[in-house]
């Protein structure tokens, strides 16, 4: 049985990164997946992720998107692929605005981490101002929006793949295809059981698996994680494709009104290649409570219909009716949408990186040099990571 310094379960967003820097410090890490990534089974795929540095969630995320960006700018310049495309990110709220990830002052907060961390900005006060410059937004009365200009959108796929490569470059060694069975720290390492009668062994494990996670984690962490599942569309353009291009359509999140039908944001992108493939805009669904092995990737002409009715017509007139496309994705949900970053209360020689609530995947380069960085040395120099550690979980779980 072959040991490693490090093992990293997961290869997706954190996975990936965790495995590279680990294994450009020098570290002997083997990278285990039970699929072959990057690839559509997660929640780290749909050929585009929104990536913000002026973040509601909370004004502490700002410093992990921050530093993505310049970590993305490196993994370009090093793998000779685009990752990162800068174009802005448009946040529009009003009235009875729906909330954003569980986070009553989303709007707010935005505000306040591009102060605090001198991200270039812009206000829109008035739903006329929005529509003189982003007519293809159905505003309303009261409606307002800040633009982030840092922000724009990854290429998730190619982020991934990116880091595997720049990982296999320093050494890593890469098991995909293969399920972990069973994660089992002792007094002097970790072993790990895979579904093909494998054992491997390390000193330190770290799992990031995604909407898998539960299952290797305590019990009475495990019980706070929800994972549900995400559709994602793609809407023809029926009219003004002009104001779908990067130049004039930034990315965006638009905190709807509440009504009837309504219990959620609205995302979306400019077009991303051919216009006649569409725009990719959707909600994030707040139900459809699934296990990731079961999880129902069949998409109705009904359901996007619906996705049509209730999101995209009243607010995005130059959509639709006709749904191009659409893809399955997960989300893995704590309360309030915050990430747990933190070592498994059984054993500090795991370490588990969860739950990223809808928001991870922008903030995943940093949170890997993190991870890297306090398992080699022992300390992070960039981000800081005591936000997410579990003693500060329960001040975020909602009673009951």
């Amino acid at each position: 049985m072959k040991k490693y310094d490090v093992i990293v379960v997961g290869l997706g967003a954190m996975g990936s990164a965790s495995l590279s820097q680990l294994a450009q410090r020098g570290v002997s890490v083997l990278g285990i997946d039970r699929f072959s990534p990057p690839h559509g089974h997660g929640s780290s795929h749909g050929d585009t992720r929104i990536t913000r540095t002026a973040i509601g969630e909370g004004v502490e995320y700002s410093e992990l998107a921050l530093r993505s960006h310049t970590l993305w700018r490196a993994i370009e310049a090093a793998t000779g692929k685009q990752l990162f495309r800068r174009n802005g990110c448009l946040t529009i709220t009003g009235a009875d605005a729906v909330v954003m990830h569980d986070v009553d002052d989303f709007f707010a907060n935005i505000s306040t981490a591009a102060k605090r961390y001198n991200i270039p900005y812009q206000t829109f006060d008035t739903p006329e101002a929005i529509a003189k410059r982003y007519p293809q937004f159905a505003v309303r009365s009261g409606d307002h929006a800040i633009l982030d200009e840092e922000a724009g959108y990854l290429f998730p796929e190619a982020c991934v793949a990116a880091q595997l490569q720049l990982a296999e470059r320093a050494g890593a060694t890469l098991v995909r295809d293969t399920p972990v069975m069973a994660i089992d720290p002792a007094a002097d390492g970790v072993e790990i059981a895979t579904a093909d009668g494998q054992r491997f062994a390390a000193d330190r494990v770290v799992i990031a698996a995604g909407a898998w996670l539960p299952r290797f984690v305590a019990q009475d962490l495990a019980r706070h994680f929800t994972v549900t599942r995400q559709v994602l569309h793609w809407f023809e353009i029926k009219s003004h494709p002009e104001r779908f291009t990067d130049a004039n359509c930034p990315v965006f999140i638009w905190q709807v009104p509440k009504q009837a039908d309504i219990r959620s944001s609205i995302y979306g992108f400019p077009i991303n290649g051919d216009p006649s493939l569409g725009v990719k805009v959707t909600h994030e669904e707040d139900g459809g409570v699934t296990d990731p092995d079961s999880v129902n990737r069949t998409v109705t002409a009904d359901e996007s219909a619906r996705v049509y009715r209730t999101y995209i017509e009243p607010f995005l007139p130059d959509l639709g009716p006709r749904c191009l496309r659409t893809e399955t994705c997960m989300y893995t949900r704590v309360d309030r949408s915050r990430f747990v970053i933190d070592n498994d209360p059984r054993s500090e020689r795991v370490t588990f990186v969860s739950a990223c609530s809808g928001h991870g995947f922008k903030h995943s380069a940093a949170i890997g040099e993190a991870l890297a960085q306090q398992i080699a040395d022992g300390r992070t120099t960039h981000v800081d990571l005591e936000p997410f550690r579990l003693s500060r979980l329960a001040s975020y779980l909602r009673a009951g």
